[in-house]
């Protein structure tokens, strides 16, 4: 990342799609690397996890609005949104405590 002082135009911008990315970050205009994806491979841990997000997704969209307006009070001055504590509560359960 670097910190520039003026961000360029639309056209300069467009011209190094794919290169650079223009972005501003709390009020500061930077640029980087335009971001690579890791590949298609993924590590055995990560995929296993998969079928849980997925189920947890699904579920959270099946949520009356009540439901979910509620989990998006519980998750206010979180940092979280409501669908976030709720991803949490699916998989580990709301309150997690680890087991010494």
């Amino acid at each position: 990342m670097a910190i520039i002082t003026a961000m360029p135009s639309e056209d300069i911008i467009s011209g190094y799609k794919g290169t650079l990315d223009f972005y501003v970050h709390r009020g500061i205009q930077c640029v980087r690397k335009w971001p690579q994806s890791p590949g298609k491979l993924r590590s055995p841990p990560v995929t296993q996890q998969w079928p849980i997000f997925t189920a947890a997704a699904k579920e959270w969209k099946h949520l009356s609005a009540a439901v979910q307006e509620a989990y998006n009070q519980y998750a206010t001055d979180s940092g979280l949104t409501g669908r976030d504590l709720f991803m949490r509560a699916y998989i580990r359960g709301l309150y997690y405590y680890p087991t010494p």
